[in-house]
């Protein structure tokens, strides 16, 4: 039962032309980066790059999470879900399938919009380069499954998409609220709210230290290794996956 759901959830992303949007924002994305690189006065090439990378990560992100959640509010709405649960499949490897599928689908969009990017680089491939194309791949892991689990949790789908790219943003800009704070901070209600973002930055992916375009620029950077990105990832993921378990046990179907 496992294969026949997971062939039927990437047969669902071909059917939604998944794979043509992403083409689209490919083609648009290199596009784009020609046209403003070209009108630049000085580094022209590398305007482009970093225009392409920033596009492909935010499209890329975009793309995943209407999918994903577009499809199970609609699974919801048609009862597939409550004839799939039907099956003798269980409501862990439902979910299994689910995180499995979507994260396939992650890797694939990963794989064809980083490398494009990387393809940009024309043989100047070093360390920050596949730091980068590292980083964008976990990062549209952990958002398809954080997608995946606020679509299972919640009922309606706009608020759904709405939730989860404020959710993106906040771990994009998790690091510059945190800086801003502590700098302006002093004593009293700002220290304690500094502490209160302390705490909330332990428990969201620090998206805003993965697939920086300047990396495709500069190289690697200080303090941050593969091991770093991985880790993260396999843990956000995880954590993720154990939460949409959770709520699946709970509900009543």
């Amino acid at each position: 039962m496992i294969w026949p759901l997971f062939r039927y959830i990437l047969m669902a992303a071909v059917r939604d032309k998944l794979l043509l949007g992403l083409l689209g924002i490919l083609i648009i994305v290199v596009a784009l980066s020609v046209f403003f690189g070209s009108s630049v006065i000085t580094e022209q090439d590398h305007f482009a790059r970093s225009f392409a990378a920033f596009g492909f990560r935010l499209f890329g992100v975009a793309a995943l999470c209407m999918f994903i959640v577009t499809y199970i509010r609609r699974c919801f709405e048609n009862r597939d879900i409550e004839y799939l649960l039907s099956r003798p499949i269980g409501r862990v490897r439902f979910v299994l399938t689910h995180a499995l599928s979507f994260s396939t689908i992650a890797i694939l969009a990963a794989t064809l919009l980083g490398g494009a990017s990387v393809a940009m680089e024309m043989g100047k491939i070093n360390g920050g380069v596949i730091l980068w194309f590292s980083s964008l791949t976990v990062e549209f892991l952990i958002m398809a499954n954080v997608a995946m689990f606020f679509a299972f949790v919640m009922s309606s789908t706009t608020a759904c998409l709405l939730i989860v790219f404020a959710f993106y943003l906040l771990c994009r800009l998790i690091g510059d609220i945190l800086g801003i704070l502590d700098r302006f901070a002093t004593v009293g209600a700002e220290s304690f709210f500094v502490k209160i973002m302390e705490v909330i930055s332990i428990f969201v992916p620090r998206l805003d230290l993965m697939a920086q375009s300047k990396w495709l620029l500069y190289g690697t950077p200080d303090g941050l290794s593969l091991s770093f990105v991985f880790i993260q990832g396999a843990v956000f993921v995880a954590l993720i996956v154990a939460a949409t378990v959770m709520d699946m046990h709970r509900r009543q179907f």
